[in-house]
């Protein structure tokens, strides 16, 4: 038998085969670009829904800590939602932190300036940014011996400033004179001061270092109230803190006589001013939303600042 001889593809052949492989390599690398996309926006979108349901259950926890009813401690301030979810309510008062619009006056100003020295600033670095914090917030152009005004800021090329009032809020006291040098040996000073205080330090709330610069007293005193103040487990605004008298307090802190005297309208237990903390909580995330507000008489409240983080 006489074999025929096969013939070879056709150029064409060839390559419509080549292309339909290639549409195939195409299609599946699309495919997998898909899936993965996919996969990023089911991500996405459970983060974003975690993200929702945390700011969600720290607005429900603000609620809570808003109530006339609610006190520092309550256990209804902390609360476990499903497994993973739930909010964590703090009450403070705003007179923990130095009232720094307030700074005029002499023995806050002293505070300031003892403050400034534990954190590690000389005599003259500690001086020039408490006396240039007072020369901020007071309604004259005088410079105190170690402060700067108006001639000080415009010699460095920065006009309108000080404005002669107080800072509208904390990261503005960064514009005066010393301050740069604060921010760098302690980077959370921002927690130790309040553009919203009413000129007191609450002897509930104060923190440890607040308390030894405003009243002088010693560490080991100051530790020694804070310890009793705050109870056995030393959290503040639990279940189990004590509540002290003034006088009491005083004592602890071992002020007495005209020094003790001296004190008294400046460190006190009547601050009506409550920095509510509010966080929210699903897994990892975390959304916090603090609220300032001041309570009256009548049980109302007056909202001066809403933050959320």
């Amino acid at each position: 038998m006489k074999m025929i001889p096969s013939k070879p593809l056709a150029p064409h052949r060839g390559s419509a085969l080549m292309l339909m492989v290639w549409a195939l390599v195409l299609m599946s690398v699309t495919v997998m670009g898909l899936v993965q996309y996919l996969n990023y926006s089911v991500a996405e979108a459970s983060l974003a829904a975690a993200d929702f349901r945390a700011l969600h259950l720290a607005e429900s926890g603000l609620a809570v800590g808003l109530h006339p009813n609610s006190r520092r401690g309550d256990k209804v301030l902390k609360q476990k939602i499903g497994t993973d979810s739930g909010f964590d309510v703090v009450i403070n008062y705003e007179g923990a932190r130095i009232p720094i619009n307030f700074i005029t006056d002499d023995r806050l100003r002293e505070a300031v300036y003892e403050l400034f020295v534990r954190w590690g600033l000389n005599s003259d670095e500690a001086s020039i940014a408490s006396d240039s914090l007072a020369d901020w917030v007071d309604r004259d152009d005088e410079v105190r011996s170690n402060g700067a005004e108006t001639a000080f800021y415009e010699s460095q090329g920065v006009y309108e400033i000080p404005r002669q009032q107080g800072f509208i809020n904390v990261d503005e006291m960064l514009l005066v004179r010393g301050m740069g040098i604060v921010d760098r040996l302690k980077p959370d000073w921002r927690e130790f001061f309040s553009v919203y205080g009413n000129g007191t330090i609450d002897l509930r709330t104060a923190f440890k270092e607040t308390l030894i610069a405003v009243a002088g007293a010693s560490e080991t005193d100051v530790a020694n109230y804070i310890s009793r103040r705050d109870g056995a487990d030393g959290i503040p605004g639990t279940e189990d803190d004590q509540r002290i008298s003034d006088g009491e307090a005083y004592r602890l802190l071992g002020l007495t006589g005209d020094r003790a005297k001296a004190m008294q309208s400046i460190l006190t237990s009547d601050d009506d001013l409550r920095r509510i903390t509010s966080t929210g909580y699903v897994g990892d995330k975390r959304a916090q939303i603090i609220v300032i507000a001041r309570r009256g008489d009548d049980r109302s409240l007056t909202y001066l600042a809403r933050i959320e983080e």
